[in-house]
């Protein structure tokens, strides 16, 4: 067939020209317009930096916090599915902007780390020890392969590292500290039991801190957010 095609195209070139158009028209009906734009579709809705947020991965996140309001255990109004959509978008960027952050400050997680982080999880646990048996039977029943897994256990653990570096440089200025005073000196006024006056400086103080720390976190996000150009494809929410 192809010496007849090559010998054909010499003699008569307006016969290949013939051919090819014929093989491109089979080929457009046979796949359709409509199958050539559905594979044009892209899979990812969202980018950030290196990191993609795929649909099925968008989805299944907006599917579980669906159902948790459709379970409506806290009694609380589902938002409106264009306001929740955002709301489960904005999360899983922020998501990967940690793994950004992670891979720009070289963070990891070494396997003995990994190893020690399952074996202390209670669910993996019988009679106080970690238990292998109980470790395979539960991913099991969750349909998980223990690779992936360890491997979502990873991820989460080098965003964790990164929140606490940046949460370990937030620290009370002393005008911070003396607002923590002056807050535990109001509340402790009249008081003469020395252990409840230490016990409210200690809490209110920590709740300070633990509000810079927050303050922190969302600032660090702000600016991480700003300089990895996110990208989110609207279209596809």
């Amino acid at each position: 067939m192809i010496r007849l095609i090559r010998e054909g195209s010499t003699k008569y070139p307006w016969i290949l020209k013939f051919v090819v158009l014929v093989i491109a028209v089979t080929f457009t009906i046979g796949m359709g317009w409509f199958g050539y734009e559905t594979s044009q579709q892209p899979n990812v809705v969202a980018v950030v930096g290196s990191y993609q947020v795929e649909l099925d991965e968008f989805r299944q996140a907006y599917n579980r916090i669906d159902a948790f309001y459709k379970r409506n255990e806290l009694g609380q109004e589902a938002p409106d599915p264009k306001e929740l959509k955002q709301t489960v978008m904005n999360s899983l960027v922020q998501q990967k902007l940690w793994l950004v952050a992670a891979d720009d400050l070289n963070l990891k997680v070494h396997p003995d780390e990994l190893r020690d982080t399952i074996m202390k999880r209670e669910e993996f646990q019988k009679d106080g020890a970690f238990d292998p048996v109980a470790y395979h039977r539960l991913l099991e029943l969750n349909q998980i392969a223990p690779a992936q897994f360890e491997e979502s256990l990873t991820t989460d653990l080098r965003r964790q590292k990164v929140q606490v570096l940046v949460q370990d440089v937030a620290a009370l200025n002393p005008v911070e500290e003396e607002e923590a005073k002056e807050l535990a000196a109001r509340q402790t006024a009249g008081l003469e039991d020395e252990k409840e006056i230490e016990k409210i400086n200690a809490r209110i103080r920590l709740q300070l801190l633990i509000q810079k720390k927050q303050r922190a976190l969302e600032a660090f996000q702000q600016a991480m957010r700003a300089s990895s150009g996110v990208e989110i494809l609207q279209d596809f929410l």
